[in-house]
């Protein structure tokens, strides 16, 4: 028993004030228990990231549904390569400089839920931090999910296609 955390929203790491970004943090008795998650975070907020983690120290930080995706463009893959170009490719919105980042602040995807339309049907995959992918498929009719494998590795497009 005891006091429950109190919860604080800070909206003021949604410069836009549109996209939806949000911190929610708890505050409890026990500072050491608090808790900060970041909700749809951005490239844009990485800096907020950062400075709410180095506050944080050993305090989980969590980042809920980020607006990043796996799937890379051209500045994406020129911005994870370093160097002038990669530099400039990252201040066009490449997400290479952020993933670096975010992996230097020793982040780590805890449970990922991902989907896509592969020859119409709809595919989704999980991963928890300590299984392998699983891949399910939606049946004939659309009425419920059918489970068809497991990848060491996220599935591309092409590895379930085939």
């Amino acid at each position: 028993a005891g006091v429950p955390p109190r919860m604080v929203e800070d909206r003021s790491v949604d410069e836009s004030g549109v996209d939806g970004i949000g911190l929610w943090m708890s505050q409890s008795q026990n500072p050491s228990d608090d808790i900060s998650c970041f909700v749809q975070p951005s490239q844009e907020t990485i800096d907020s990231v950062d400075s709410i983690s180095q506050q944080a120290g050993d305090r989980l930080v969590v980042l809920m549904n980020p607006q990043w995706r796996n799937v890379d463009d051209a500045l994406d893959a020129a911005s994870k390569k370093g160097g002038v170009l990669g530099g400039f490719a990252s201040f066009l919105g490449g997400k290479g400089n952020s993933l670096k980042r975010l992996d230097e602040m020793g982040f780590k995807d805890t449970l990922s839920i991902e989907g896509y339309v592969c020859r119409g049907g709809n595919i989704r995959m999980v991963k928890r931090f300590d299984s392998d992918w699983v891949v399910f498929a939606e049946n004939d009719s659309a009425t419920a999910y059918i489970r068809v494998g497991t990848s060491k590795n996220r599935p591309t497009y092409q590895d379930v296609d085939s």
